[in-house]
């Protein structure tokens, strides 16, 4: 009688080692095409534990605060399926994107999972270019940038007067009301603050632009050492 028993005493060990979660997933990509600035996009994700143990997912991580991802479960019994929703919102965003969440299991084969998410996001009123940045400038250079506001939309948009965080810069936009198609300047100058070797701050216009209610341009210089 020994012999059944320890000869079922070891398989009974033996499936009971070789016993693991195995994460399996339908699709880790997603191409969710072309979206216009400011809105949103979700996509769902779906995988399924087809090991014979409890599968354990932890550390859920978004590469960008803009990207939020929500799990159904995060343990799924053999057999069972989950679900991971990403919703993706492209405001202040343009051109070609890609954003990732990440998540770590017990499954000793994937220990580590990234789902993908990219696509176009189609500005429809940005600037040209983003930011003004001078760089190192002697003392007593002028500084002086211009800025093209475009209206890419199919809606006239009106501007509201350009404010700025540092007393060092001066801002002057024309027109503030743009048909679709049309374009706004925006002219920038700046001095150095007194005693200060560095200017930095921004330009703040805001809109009546559903998709895109403000535009901040941030401007930079250093004064050189020679």
């Amino acid at each position: 009688m020994r012999c059944p028993l320890v000869l079922l005493l070891l398989l009974l060990f033996s499936s009971s080692a070789f016993a693991v979660p195995a994460l399996l997933v339908e699709r880790l990509n997603h191409d969710f095409g072309e979206i216009v600035q400011g809105a949103e996009t979700t996509h769902t994700y779906r995988f399924q534990n087809a090991g014979d143990q409890v599968l354990e997912i932890s550390r859920l991580r978004s590469s960008c605060g803009c990207t939020a991802a929500f799990l159904t479960t995060r343990r799924l019994a053999p057999g069972v399926i989950g679900e991971l929703q990403l919703t993706f919102n492209s405001r202040g965003f343009r051109g070609a994107v890609q954003k990732t969440v990440t998540f770590e299991t017990n499954d000793p084969d994937h220990s580590t999972v990234t789902f993908s998410l990219r696509g176009k996001v189609k500005a429809e009123l940005f600037l040209q270019p983003q930011r003004i940045n001078w760089g190192t400038v002697k003392r007593g250079t002028p500084l002086a940038a211009e800025i093209e506001i475009v209206n890419d939309s199919l809606q006239t948009i009106t501007l509201q007067a350009p404010e700025v965080t540092s007393s060092g810069i001066e801002a002057d936009l024309f027109p503030l009301v743009i048909a679709p198609g049309k374009r706004a300047k925006l002219n920038v100058s700046a001095e150095f603050p007194a005693d200060k070797k560095r200017l930095a701050g921004y330009i703040v216009i805001n809109t009546d632009f559903p998709n895109l209610t403000q535009l901040k341009v941030p401007v930079s210089a250093r004064l050189s050492h020679k």
